[in-house]
């Protein structure tokens, strides 16, 4: 196994130089957007980069969204390769998903490089009712996220997070933020937003957060290829 470098880098150039590299070891974080922005294709991306270094993907597939053919273009003609190195999880419920997470560390090994939760908050948000259940979903949804925090600490792995949104209303314009923001971006010390433009082909991608306080808030613009994620000249 290759030495560990310090982020996962997304296997795109404009998408790392505002990510000062990629997603870093030791952290959560937090990509949102709405349908068809490339957020599984992100994650799909990260986890062929870990491959690729010789660093296992725990892959936890909450939304059903991962795709072997999908992953099979990205890989470039090493796809046996790359997919011995991510371990799917497809959850069913929330519960299931607690589970899940609860026990991920029973299969990280010293090999493990990145956890992809995608998304963390389709089971959750699927399983909302009353207030009262709102407020055990809360508690629980913050557990996981705690849980995930210590042991990117002490396993030194990237925890990727995919988030679905919810537009705001009596907002001005068409104004988004992930679900169970509160929680999420709490926990969270990355934080990407990825957009649809007025061409249907582009999309931008925003970083609102990163670890370090000197890093200003930086975009680019991207577009989804079978290649993958892509500069998009605008």
């Amino acid at each position: 196994m290759t030495s560990r470098p310090s982020v996962v880098s997304t296997r795109c150039p404009s998408l790392d130089a505002i990510l000062q590299g990629g997603f870093p070891f030791s952290r959560l974080s937090l990509v949102y957007g709405e349908a068809s922005t490339g957020k599984t294709t992100l994650a799909t991306q990260c986890s062929v980069e870990c491959a690729s270094r010789g660093l296992k993907t725990l892959y936890i597939d909450a939304d059903r969204s991962f795709s072997h053919a999908r992953l099979s273009q990205l890989a470039e003609g090493n796809f046996e390769k790359i997919g011995e190195g991510i371990i799917l999880f497809v959850p069913e419920t929330f519960s299931e998903q607690r589970s899940l997470v609860e026990r991920i560390e029973s299969f990280i090994t010293g090999s493990t490089g990145l956890i992809v939760v995608d998304t963390i908050t389709s089971l959750y948000r699927s399983f909302l009712g009353p207030t009262e259940k709102v407020f055990v979903q809360n508690r629980e949804l913050n557990r996981q996220l705690a849980y995930l925090a210590e042991l990117a600490s002490m396993r030194h792995v990237a925890v990727l997070l995919i988030s679905q949104v919810h537009a705001l209303p009596f907002r001005p314009g068409h104004q988004i933020e992930p679900v169970a923001k509160r929680i999420l971006t709490y926990w969270s010390e990355v934080v990407l937003k990825l957009t649809s433009t007025a061409n249907p082909m582009v999309k931008e991608a925003r970083l609102e957060r990163y670890c370090s306080a000197n890093i200003p808030i930086a975009s680019c613009f991207l577009k989804i290829t079978e290649r993958g994620l892509v500069k998009a000249d605008v």
